[in-house]
């Protein structure tokens, strides 16, 4: 089912389209355009990282060992990893028209850095029947103006049932230069299972190989990763563990091999999947060891194939992802055991890892193994182990717990960073000798001594010296210094003393000889309690916690059962190893906060969890311990108007509406629940009002805390701090209004005199002139003038029109 909706997904995906790869030329009339997709790194679950510098060919015959004449046969990828054939003459009567040609790789068409594949080995995944396939694909029939894409018309295939299984995702592939081992005793490795249903009965020694593996690196300053697949990674049913785990003790080697010890099998064999989870993990490997009893089936995530066969894409997949390790700067090992990985299978191998095969002459060069069972691949894997580690010497420290007495070591555990140890010798002509190695914070507490060996010494008595620290003493095994080991076989290695705490052995130069020392720290003990807070799921350092927080320490002892103040973070002196102290705190929190919870998370590094007051046992030199308080607090903001009417208006504070605009945001009218008393999330708020009348000035916002102090407001926004309440007001004032202007006064006309009988009105009519039962004159019949009166009204109105304007434009 996921492998169907997987290639679904990604035949229904959206081709990329040409112009998004610039330098692909168009095809012009009488020509066509061939461009094969270079690749590189795996990125992701399906992508790949251009590869600039792949030199390809067109052969007119896939038996052709010369390409087709002209530079247009020829071509480099670019930075896009593009890889463009020009071809002329395919037009109507064309010496290329309908030509299908063969692109192989030139030998040697790669950039300084990667070699090529010329074959790989396609057929049966369980390596019945097998192809060495020539890595090669043929375009189809040229015509007049097309360009033809690997990725889309010929190549890329997802005909898997069709033998000899040439189906490739369609971008080319070449493979990067194996790096070099580290040559030093001691090394980061990961270890990659496969467990496809093909190992069946065999199970049990796979893992004996990976125990034997295991063992050959314990007692060496190195450290193991686990990783599995099928056709998937991790395979069905286990967990990969990219962490290093140390394996300088047997006990850290124990610890490791538990991890697998009950893992089962899935189905399918996906090497993509697998070394693409290596590449992605976050530590850095020296060496990736590939432990497969087949070729692969499967390729990308989710996986695409048919499960049953290997083509070329299966293979593709393996080494893009190969390749993405390699540039980490991580040696690929491939180790093929049993009949699924024999004589072309190697092909395979050699893609993923590098080009030199094991032949029992090589264990520090070999890139990859053809083993017949897994009880010779545990062989070949405890090699691989020692590569680098013959006629070294390794040293661990331990240090042993406190509480110990005598020569018991129970318990101990690899030391830390910081303990020196000095290596000497008096056998003559040995070379890198005297040296002198510090342990690192790696977890191993381990070193290792490589001194280098004339031709004709086989072995070198070697001296260490520790310095000893004043806070620890040494803790003798059978009243020797040191217990030793020669990794080769497990045996034990006699030692002498040397000094109250040093101690010789004889390292012989075909061995690897690995050395516990024992320290149990002094008795003195001291504590330190760190404090961390956690207020509305947000974590902060003590001293970063949000203002008003306060939490005090207490500690009980060393001389005292009474709680006594202690700083954070500061050293309490003058305990024994096996006093126990008390720790507990008072909190302070402002108004508004609650203290959910306060524990002690935290004791020597380990995760532990303890409500307080929590008694805690001092079992070393420097405890320490961390105390965290879990707060919520809620801060509350109030919106409120206030209204002045000054002039005789009516406006109420509710014709307003209220918003603050932040993490949360509030809405409403003064008095409204919205916005009063309102919890928000601490954070910066922008006030704002709307929706008032007209004839009123809004003042500046005003806001205040709960005890009535100020709070500051810049350009309308307030920060509401959490754990507070503010009340943030805006007052609006009616503004005054402007009285209208009084309008002049018309002037009265001044009649014009006329030869009129007197009581006799011009026109006839009434005394008063108009009409009768109207007073005044009547300017239609008076015969006065009647543009005085014209003009004053006009005035008049102009004077009503611009003092309206005039208020509209202040409201």
């Amino acid at each position: 089912m996921a492998a169907s909706a997987g290639l679904t997904a990604l035949l229904l995906a959206p081709l990329p389209a040409p112009a998004a790869h610039a330098d692909v030329p168009d095809a012009t009339a009488g020509s066509s355009v061939v461009t094969v997709r270079t690749g590189g790194d795996r990125t992701g679950g399906l992508g790949v990282v251009p590869l600039a510098g792949v030199r390809l060919a067109l052969y007119a015959d896939e038996s052709d060992t010369t390409p087709v004449s002209g530079d247009w046969a020829r071509c480099t990828s670019d930075a896009d990893g593009d890889c463009n054939f020009t071809v002329p003459g395919t037009g109507s009567g064309g010496a290329n028209e309908g030509a299908r040609f063969w692109v192989r790789q030139v030998e040697d068409g790669v950039p300084s850095g990667w070699y090529t594949n010329p074959k790989l080995r396609t057929g049966n995944g369980s390596g019945s029947v097998s192809y060495p396939s020539t890595y090669q694909f043929r375009t189809p029939a040229l015509a007049d103006g097309r360009t033809y894409s690997s990725t889309r018309d010929f190549m890329y295939s997802t005909a898997y049932g069709v033998s000899p299984y040439l189906a490739s995702a369609g971008t080319w592939q070449n493979s990067r230069v194996n790096p070099e081992l580290p040559a030093n005793c001691g090394l980061d490795v990961a270890l990659v299972l496969d467990l496809s249903a093909s190992v069946g009965s065999a199970l049990d020694s796979l893992k004996a190989a990976a125990n034997k593996f295991t063992d050959a690196l314990t007692g060496t300053p190195s450290r193991l990763a686990l990783f599995s697949f099928d056709r998937n990674s991790p395979s069905t049913g286990t967990a990969n563990h990219p962490e290093l785990m140390s394996v300088s003790t047997a006990a850290g080697g124990t610890a490791f091999k538990e991890q697998y010890a009950d893992w089962g099998l899935g189905s399918g064999t996906n090497w993509d999947q697998a070394l693409n989870a290596v590449a992605e993990a976050d530590p850095d490997y020296d060496l990736v060891v590939v432990l497969t009893d087949g070729n692969p089936t499967r390729w990308g995530k989710p996986y695409q194939g048919n499960g049953s066969q290997t083509h070329f894409a299966d293979t593709e997949g393996g080494i893009f992802a190969a390749n993405a390790v390699k540039k980490e700067g991580s040696r690929v090992v491939a180790v093929g055991v049993g009949s699924g990985v024999q004589g072309d299978s190697g092909l395979n191998l050699r893609a993923i890892s590098g080009t030199e095969a094991f032949d029992t002459t090589n264990p520090v060069t070999a890139d990859y193994y053809q083993t017949d069972d897994f009880a010779e691949a545990g062989t070949a894997l405890h090699d691989i182990a020692l590569t680098h580690c013959d006629g070294t010497l390794s040293v661990v420290k331990q240090i042993v717990p406190a509480a110990n007495t005598g020569e018991d070591v129970t318990g101990a555990e690899n030391a830390g960073a910081g303990w020196q140890f000095d290596a000497s010798t008096t056998t003559s002509g040995i070379g890198a000798l005297p040296d002198s190695r510090t342990t690192t914070d790696d977890g191993t507490g381990a070193v290792a001594f490589q001194p280098t060996y004339p031709a004709d010494v086989t072995g070198a008595d070697v001296t260490v010296a520790e310095t000893q620290r004043p806070d620890h003493t040494l803790v003798t095994q059978g009243g020797k210094n040191a217990v030793c080991t020669d990794l080769d076989d497990g045996s034990a290695v006699p030692v002498t003393n040397s000094g109250p705490t040093g101690f010789t052995v004889d390292v012989p130069r075909s061995s690897a000889i690995s050395c516990v020392v024992y320290n149990r720290p002094a008795r003195t003990a001291d504590v330190r309690v760190d404090k961390t807070w956690l207020v509305d799921g947000v974590a902060y350092a003590h001293q970063d916690r949000p203002e008003g927080l306060s939490a005090g320490l207490t500690l009980t002892g060393p001389d005292t059962a009474t709680p006594t103040d202690q700083d954070w973070g500061a050293v309490r002196e003058g305990y024994t190893v096996g006093d126990s102290t008390t720790v507990d705190e008072t909190v302070e929190l402002p108004e508004g906060c609650v203290l959910e919870d306060a524990r002690l998370i935290s004791a020597n590094g380990g995760s532990v969890d303890h409500t307080l007051p929590h008694t805690v046992e001092l079992t070393r030199e420097h405890n320490t311990f961390a105390v965290r308080n879990t707060v919520t607090c809620k801060a509350q903001l109030t919106l409120v108007k206030k209204v002045v009417n000054a002039h005789g208006g009516t406006a109420e504070p509710a014709d307003w509406t209220l918003t603050a605009d932040g993490p949360t945001g509030l809405s409403g009218t003064s008095g409204a629940d919205t916005v009063t008393d309102a919890v928000v999330t601490a954070g910066s708020y922008a006030l704002a009002e709307s929706d008032g009348p007209e004839g009123y000035d809004a003042s500046d916002w005003a806001c205040a805390d709960s005890d009535g102090d100020a709070v500051e407001v810049r350009d309308d926004t307030v920060d509401v701090v959490a754990g507070t309440a503010l009340t943030c007001t805006v007052t609006n004032t009616e503004r005054a209004t402007t009285p209208e202007p009084t309008p002049t006064p018309t002037p009265t006309p001044t009649p014009t005199p006329s030869e009129t009988t007197p009581g006799e009105h011009p026109g006839g009519g009434h005394p008063g002139g108009g009409h009768p039962g109207h007073g005044g004159d009547s300017l239609a019949d008076s015969g006065h003038t009647v543009l005085p009166y014209t003009l004053g009204a006009l005035l008049l109105l102009a004077g009503g029109v611009l003092l309206t304007t005039w208020r509209l434009r202040r409201r």
